[in-house]
């Protein structure tokens, strides 16, 4: 995204802003890859968790051959060999929700474990207001399986020539991949920064620049956060990512509130290396912000694991995690409750995140 981008998008430092910065993010990231079966897009859960496995997300809707080939893309000479590990058990409902048209590959560029640039797909599968991925993680996929307009797509994205054919176009996105990635170190160890001062940071007076944004309470738990990143008083900050803050309608009252994720939140280092400072691969603290009168008052923390839920009622809202179910009406969560309450809507499911 262009500087000019982000400045339409952080205008003001009020808490709507942050909220729609992040929809800026989704929106100005995602590249539509048309093809010849359908204009249709992924849902809005989709194209969340494409957006946080991908910097330049492309999706292409998936489709099946009359022999029972999954490909995206104009032909099945596209098909991914990778998603041919589906367990055999989730197969035949991975091709009713794909003939449904509710089936997408997310593609995008990341750079892998060894410090080098590759195209990685994901395969997502729409379920009712959720997303589900096939995969535990992106993997690598090889540019002579990319339909043409991700191919095109991702070369627009390094400002690449895009005329030519399917073939001119993954040849030419091969050759960008192996020069990026003849001009990089292979090694991936933290840039050791010389002569650094020792620095301690003064939690209170750095999380002022959130005042106006965060209750009073959150701002209390982000300087005794900041504290902990920087236990070392090596400078080290916290860093608020653009995935840290998910806005909604929690209670149906139709004031925005806000779910604050702890995989969003990481501590950057003197070596400008990130960490995550709230959640990790068994999950992540969550901050429930509910509002009143447009005005965010109270903070309720849970420790949620990936795929546990918030859900949507008249005036509260519950917790579905795998610690338990909760209620919350305000700022005071309930008693557990042996069972999620009938009716409802999920407005938020924890997705894990790589900083």
């Amino acid at each position: 995204m262009s500087g000019g981008d982000r400045a339409v998008c952080r205008r003001r430092g009020d808490r709507v802003t942050l909220a729609r910065y992040q929809c800026c993010v989704a929106a100005i990231c995602f590249v539509a890859a048309g093809d010849a079966h359908s204009m249709e897009r992924p849902s809005p859960k989709c194209l969340q968790m494409g957006s946080e496995a991908f910097e330049n997300l492309v999706t292409s809707q998936l489709h099946m051959s009359s022999d029972g080939s999954v490909f995206a893309g104009q032909m099945a000479d596209d098909t991914q060999g990778v998603f041919a590990g589906v367990p055999e058990v989730a197969r035949g409902l991975v091709e009713q929700t794909i003939r449904d048209g509710r089936g997408w590959a997310a593609f995008g560029t990341k750079t892998n474990a060894e410090n080098r640039l590759e195209v990685q797909v994901l395969y997502l599968l729409e379920d009712g207001d959720s997303c589900v991925a096939i995969q535990r993680k992106p993997e690598r996929v090889s540019p002579i399986y990319l339909p043409e307009a991700v191919s095109r797509s991702l070369l627009l994205f390094f400002r690449q020539p895009t005329e030519g054919d399917e073939v001119e176009l993954r040849s030419r996105l091969q050759a960008f991949l192996t020069k990026t990635n003849e001009n990089r170190p292979t090694s991936t160890a933290p840039r050791v920064v010389k002569g650094g001062k020792p620095r301690r940071i003064n939690s209170q007076e750095y999380v002022r620049k959130w005042e106006g944004l965060f209750p009073a309470r959150m701002l209390e738990t982000l300087a005794r956060l900041q504290d902990t990143c920087n236990a070392r008083n090596d400078g080290s900050e916290v860093d608020l990512s653009n995935r840290f803050v998910t806005g909604a309608d929690l209670d149906g009252d139709r004031d925005e509130d806000w779910v604050a994720n702890g995989y969003g939140l990481l501590c950057t280092g003197p070596d400008g290396g990130h960490r995550q400072l709230a959640g990790d691969e068994n999950g992540a603290t969550v901050w429930i912000m509910l509002s009143n009168d447009g005005k965010l008052g109270s903070v309720a923390e849970f420790r949620l694991a990936p795929g546990d839920t918030i859900r949507r009622y008249d005036g509260y809202v519950a917790i579905n995690s795998k610690l338990g179910i909760y209620s919350l009406k305000g700022s005071a969560a309930g008693e557990p409750l042996k069972s999620v309450p009938a009716g409802g809507r999920v407005v938020f499911t924890l997705y894990r995140m790589k900083p």
